[in-house]
């Protein structure tokens, strides 16, 4: 079996369920180590190694760190770690020197847009181009304008939120339970919940999520009116109002 096999098998899985992972792999070794050249180890988008081996305690806490920054960074890295050095954390020198390859794959960002109309048409086309993952729900006449869109859901149907892993959603509805949608959302820990919407109306949702006891935290996912300040008028201007809030979230 090749010795990359598991590896290449866990990385596919990643892949599969869009989650951001770092490949670690060792392109140099010079003296004393239990990493070889060619190892590889997979670590999430926390910093924890979840598969594979590049040399153990010496340099796991370093390159954990680094796997995140990366992944945070989306930017290929290049590590040179002295093991003679008593600045790995182990209180003694393990020997050596290694230089380790960190290859970052980020995950596309999933957003799901609740609504019908051309705001929500213009909306999806957007995000589309912009890279985005897109997930429609809305009503049965309307699927046919929504062709872009990765998914389209019934807007009847309940939000498998543990199966979608939402990023951002945007509810471009005006509807009653617009209130009800957002409280859900965010308790599902969806990390950007939008609401299209006056003023008045968003400041009455807003009562609404603290009257339920969301913390400060969780209200800060909340964002109404959805979009940056741009005097928007037209529906592709709220469009690119929406995704700019939406991309500087992304890249903060």
């Amino acid at each position: 079996m090749n010795k990359y096999y598991k590896i290449n098998k866990k990385i596919f899985e990643l892949d599969k369920e869009n989650i951001s992972y770092a490949v670690a792999t060792v392109i140099n070794v010079k003296g004393s180590s239990s990493g070889k050249n060619g190892d590889k180890a997979i670590y999430n988008n926390q910093g924890k190694r979840i598969m594979g081996y590049i040399g153990g305690g010496c340099i796991e806490n370093r390159i954990g760190e680094s796997a995140k920054e990366t992944i945070i960074q989306r930017k290929n890295k290049i590590i040179n770690l002295d093991l003679n050095s008593d600045k790995m954390e182990m209180g003694i020198p393990c020997g050596g020197y290694m230089s380790i390859l960190l290859e970052p794959t980020i995950k596309i960002p999933n957003l799901m847009i609740r609504g019908m109309g051309r705001g929500a048409e213009v909306l999806c086309k957007m995000a589309k181009t912009l890279g985005f993952k897109v997930i429609i729900q809305t009503s049965k006449i309307e699927e046919e304008h929504f062709s872009k869109a990765d998914l389209i859901i019934n807007e009847n149907k309940k939000i498998p939120y543990d199966k979608f892993n939402l990023d951002y959603f945007v509810l471009v509805t005006h509807h009653r339970d617009d209130h009800k949608i957002s409280l859900e959302a965010i308790k599902n820990s969806v990390p950007y919940v939008a609401v299209v919407a006056s003023e008045k109306k968003s400041s009455l949702i807003k009562n609404y999520l603290i009257e339920n006891k969301l913390s400060k935290e969780q209200l800060s996912h909340f964002h109404s009116p959805a979009g940056i300040k741009i005097n928007a008028k037209s529906p592709e201007e709220i469009a690119l109002s929406i995704m700019s809030e939406i991309i500087i979230h992304k890249n903060n």
